[in-house]
């Protein structure tokens, strides 16, 4: 089960920092002790704060299962909230840890960089990739900063939870900016896990494979209507956790207080052969 894995791998996690401090603790003290801190420490908080997250979601899921065992799209607390919520912040903090452990390694590349090509070592240079690489994901960590700070000024409320296939999507956003956005466009990609058998073992990769135009009708003051058609030959989110499966995102690109803002919410789409409820 996932919770045991969890579970097996935040006690893991918590051991190795123990040892880390306990080793800084009885270590004399050197200039070193701080680049080596705060790579580890982000990276030890990092698989923490994923572990206690994937628990906190399975401890919901679980009770969910047994109160609604014929809607799966309310198993997910984001869901059944009547505001969607997007991936912007989980997709800024991933961002930034991988920047900060990076920035690390850019840093001690440069102190390197520095000492070796005084003394003409030119292998030195190979530090300019971890510095590339830190500035690369410094860029998209800012990028991510400002969507979600432009994002404050959208608010996103679903009238459709499921989307049912041969029907459709509707949301209404409202924008509290100043300034109305300058054009909005809207669409749902559906994505998938693909299982790649290569000579050297097995990969996975995210794959786009069918992408659903939407209308956006402006119905002034600031809101406006989003609307996509789902035909019948499409497929339906993969409901158990933890398979590899498929889902939708909705995906909404605008112009927003004079910057580009592109911004994905999970969409929970269900085939109303297999559920029979009201409104399928």
């Amino acid at each position: 089960m996932r919770i045991r894995g969890d579970l097996a791998i935040a006690f893991g996690t918590l051991f190795l920092a123990t040892i880390m401090l306990v080793a800084i603790a009885n270590q004399a003290f050197s200039w070193w002790v701080y680049p080596f801190g705060i790579l580890f420490g982000t990276i030890f908080l990092g698989v923490l704060s994923i572990c206690f997250l994937n628990y906190r979601e399975d401890r919901y899921r679980s009770s969910r299962v047994d109160d609604y065992p014929d809607e799966p799209w309310m198993w997910d607390v984001r869901w059944r909230s009547a505001i969607m919520i997007s991936r912007s912040k989980s997709e800024f903090w991933g961002t930034l840890a991988f920047t900060v452990i990076l920035g690390v390694f850019a840093l001690m590349g440069i102190a390197s960089l520095l000492l070796g090509l005084a003394e003409g070592n030119l292998w030195v240079l190979l530090n300019l990739i971890p510095i590339g690489a830190a500035a690369y994901f410094g860029r998209n960590a800012y990028v991510a900063w400002r969507t979600l700070r432009l994002e404050r000024n959208i608010s996103l409320s679903n009238e459709t939870r499921p989307a049912w296939i041969g029907a459709g999507f509707s949301a209404r956003m409202k924008t509290m900016a100043r300034h109305p956005p300058e054009y909005v466009e809207a669409w749902l990609e559906h994505i998938k896990i693909v299982r790649n058998e290569e000579s050297d073992g097995v990969s996975f990769e995210k794959v786009v494979d069918r992408t659903l135009p939407g209308h956006v009708e402006d119905t002034g003051s600031g809101e406006a209507r989003i609307f996509i058609d789902i035909p019948q030959n499409n497929p339906a989110t993969s409901w158990v956790a933890g398979d590899q499966g498929s889902w939708w995102d909705l995906v909404i690109s605008m112009r927003l207080s004079g910057a580009k803002v592109s911004v994905r919410y999970e969409v929970p789409v269900a085939d109303p052969a297999k559920h029979q409820t009201a409104g399928a």
